[in-house]
């Protein structure tokens, strides 16, 4: 993909959550392209999950389901569970980014004295902040519904005040790259803000997160301390990711 196909695309994700809903006419005469070159755009973006095609229209992408997630990969997600949350001492400053995998990570906490947690998924906040003694931070900002996450601008500038002894993130996709994709800007810099603000920052995914594509490029392996997950890599792919420095801490499923 060109450069400057990438940044037509990603102007057009802007224009499509700023308005909700954009024409696909509409986006040609912003863009000044053929309304041909926004529907091939569109279908590529919808394949990514940045966005929605309805009626000679786009409207703003929605993330898989927390219902859905929930149910899925448990075995795998509850022994990346297991691992991270060995690595957590009594005392630490922690964040768990919003998802399912984290949640895991969440239960296993429960017991751990002197935590502090910083966390921008609300079922994350609640369960600690009733089930355990941690002081328990939620980020302010726009609910996701279908997910249960907080984004926004007034999450990323709380994120950016907090140091944290560990970090553990989520991803929605891995592409065959190595690079961790999202399928929302929004998720972008709040990840990014996290990982600079952290000593240490683990990747956890189960295996299904490998080899699937999203719009958007958080970073790459190499930027967490570890990559905890339950993916076999080939060979092949284990040269790759030793090239590029990847630490990669391997669980299996109990």
């Amino acid at each position: 993909m060109s450069e400057f196909a990438r940044s037509r695309k990603e102007e057009i994700v802007r224009l499509v959550a700023e308005g909700r809903r954009m024409p696909v006419q509409r986006l040609a005469e912003l863009l000044q392209v053929s309304p041909m070159t926004i529907r091939r755009d569109l279908a590529e973006l919808e394949e990514c999950g940045a966005l929605t095609r309805v009626h000679g229209a786009a409207v703003l992408g929605r993330e898989e389901g927390y219902e859905r997630k929930a149910v899925e990969h448990v075995g795998e997600k509850r022994a990346i569970a297991a691992a991270a949350a060995a690595l957590v001492k009594p005392g630490n400053t922690v964040f768990l980014d919003a998802g399912t995998t984290t949640f895991e990570i969440a239960r296993l906490l429960l017991d751990v004295p002197g935590l502090t947690v910083v966390t921008d998924d609300i079922k994350i906040a609640f369960v600690l902040s009733q089930c355990s003694e941690a002081e328990v931070m939620c980020c302010g900002g726009r609910i996701q519904p279908e997910t249960g996450s907080v984004v926004g601008m007034f999450a990323n500038q709380m994120l950016g005040y907090i140091q944290f002894d560990c970090a553990f993130l989520g991803v929605a996709s891995i592409s065959s790259d190595f690079s961790v994709l999202t399928p929302t800007m929004e998720k972008v810099t709040l990840k990014q803000t996290v990982l600079a603000n952290a000593e240490r920052g683990y990747l956890v995914a189960d295996s299904s997160k490998f080899n699937r594509k999203a719009l958007m490029k958080v970073n790459a392996l190499s930027a967490y301390t570890e990559v905890i997950t339950t993916r076999v890599f080939s060979p092949e792919e284990r040269r790759r990711l030793d090239a590029m420095g990847v630490c990669v801490h391997a669980v299996r499923e109990e």
